[in-house]
C-alpha cells in the first residue's frame, strides 16, 4: 500500500510549510493506514480457506449451522465451502448422502424402505436386517473414525419428523446374510474355470440383473 501524503489534499499554504506540518500529521496518517489494511482484508474473514482458526466456529453461527459442531476441526472449513451447495438440496436423499460422505469421507449408502420391500417376500431376512418399516432409513457406511451418534444427529436434523435413521456401520469381514455388499465389504476373488463335472453350482449363482 502507497504510503499517504496528507499534505497533498491541503491547501497550496501548507505545502510550503512542510517540516512540522507533515510529521504532525504522519501520526494520523500511520492509524488510517492500519484500519484501511484491514478493511482491504476484511472480505477473508468471510472466506472459510482464508480466515483465522477463531473465525470458523463463528462463521458457522452466522450461517446457522447446526451440524457444523459435530465435524471434526480438520473438516470444518470443508463442510463451510460446501455449505451453500448443500442447502440447495436439505431435506433430500442427496444433501443427506453428500453432508453423510462429508463427514464421513467415505462412501455412505442411504437404504428407503421402497428400495427393498419389494424383494421381502423372496428373502425373509432382509424383514430382519432392514426393520422399522416404511418410516424408516438405514445409513450404510464404512468403518471410520466417524461417530455413529454424530451420524445420527446429522442425519436425524436432514430427516422429515416422521423418519427415523438407522445406522449400520459395514465390518471389513464377510457375514452371510448380514449386511454382505458385493465390493462394499466383500469381495470375489479365487476365481476359475468351471467345468461340467458334476460339482458346478452356476446354475443357482445369480449376480445382479433380474431373473428371467
Amino acid at each position: 500500500m502507497d504510503k499517504i501524503k496528507p499534505l497533498e489534499y491541503l491547501p497550496e499554504l501548507y505545502l510550503r510549510a512542510g517540516g512540522f506540518t507533515e510529521r504532525f500529521l504522519s501520526i494520523f496518517t500511520d492509524i488510517y493506514r492500519g484500519l484501511e489494511e484491514k478493511i482491504d482484508t476484511s472480505a477473508d474473514l468471510y472466506d472459510p480457506e482464508l480466515c483465522p482458526e477463531e473465525f470458523v466456529e463463528w462463521l458457522g453461527e452466522w450461517i446457522s449451522s447446526e451440524n457444523m459442531r459435530l465435524f471434526p476441526d480438520d473438516k470444518k472449513r470443508e463442510y463451510l465451502l460446501a455449505a451453500p451447495r448443500l442447502s440447495l438440496y436439505c431435506g433430500t436423499l442427496r444433501g443427506l448422502r453428500e453432508l453423510l460422505e462429508l463427514y464421513c469421507g467415505a462412501k455412505v449408502f442411504v437404504v428407503e424402505c421402497y428400495h427393498v420391500k419389494r424383494y421381502f417376500s423372496s428373502c425373509k431376512d432382509l424383514v430382519r436386517l432392514y426393520p422399522g418399516g416404511r418410516f424408516t432409513v438405514w445409513i450404510l457406511c464404512a468403518p471410520t473414525k466417524s461417530r455413529p451418534n454424530a451420524l445420527e444427529e446429522i442425519a436425524e436434523a436432514q430427516l422429515p419428523a416422521n423418519i427415523t435413521a438407522k445406522i449400520k456401520i459395514l465390518t471389513n469381514i464377510t457375514e452371510l446374510n448380514n449386511y454382505c455388499y458385493l465390493g462394499v465389504n466383500s469381495v470375489l476373488s479365487g476365481t476359475r474355470r468351471g467345468a461340467l463335472d458334476g460339482k458346478c453350482a452356476l446354475n443357482y449363482v445369480h449376480l445382479g440383473g433380474d431373473r428371467q
